[in-house]
């Protein structure tokens, strides 16, 4: 590492700002990867509800994200262009070429952070959305759980932040995702994009996943 990127590092984490991850982003797909239906699944065609089924991509964040950990809030925007493709066997692909970049500020520390963020590459991985919803059929909108199911492949994924405040910077330069590891806080990078665990809701075309864990992000998808 170069001293210059060496203090740049050591900077943020001073201002409690070491933009987040852990180290399971380098899993690969395991045996168990593709999903088996169970009982309760096999009522929406497969582990996947099929409302879920299908080709996407994602349209721009408009998220106010807040955590009372570390006095840390955030607001991001952006994000729109990654493409994800669920099979009716809950195997997914999510290809983030040509996405627009997230943009974040940040208040840590009573400091403003600002920047913005691109994944490139792919992942892979299979998801299980539980158990039908009762009201699967009846509703408009039906819900239920977004599990990932078994490893997730994050070796073709990579991750670049660009800082404007306070200091502007380039602490990830196409880093392996896997690679970036670090105090999460302030709700700017989202280390597992997608496959965060959490809830979907179907409304027509429009797929939204909203992760269980405030410091993830929400993604809307429309049907491409």
């Amino acid at each position: 590492m170069r001293p210059q990127r060496r203090r740049t590092i050591v900077a943020l984490s001073a201002l409690g700002l070491a933009l987040a991850g852990c180290a399971e982003g380098t899993d690969s797909p395991g045996a168990n990867a593709s999903g088996s239906p169970t009982g309760s699944a096999a009522a929406t065609g497969g582990p996947v509800a099929s409302c879920v089924v299908g080709d996407w991509r994602s349209t721009a964040l408009v998220a106010d994200a807040a955590s009372k950990r570390n006095n840390v809030s955030a607001n991001l925007t952006g994000g729109s262009g990654i493409k994800v493709k669920v099979g009716p066997n809950g195997a997914t692909t999510i290809d983030f070429t040509g996405m627009d970049p997230v943009n974040f500020s940040a208040k840590v520390a009573n400091a403003d952070v600002r920047g913005k963020f691109t994944y490139a590459g792919t992942a892979s991985g299979t998801v299980s959305t539980g158990s039908a919803p009762a009201n699967a059929t009846a509703s408009p909108k039906p819900t239920g759980s977004w599990q990932p199911v078994g490893d997730l492949n994050w070796s073709a994924t990579t991750l670049t932040v660009d800082l404007t405040e306070p200091i502007q910077a380039r602490p990830f330069d196409n880093t392996p995702i896997g690679k970036y590891v670090g105090t999460q806080t302030g709700n700017a990078v989202d280390i597992d994009p997608i496959f965060d665990r959490g809830t979907y809701t179907c409304n027509g075309d429009t797929l939204i996943i909203t992760p269980d864990r405030d410091a993830d992000i929400p993604w809307t998808l429309r049907r491409a």
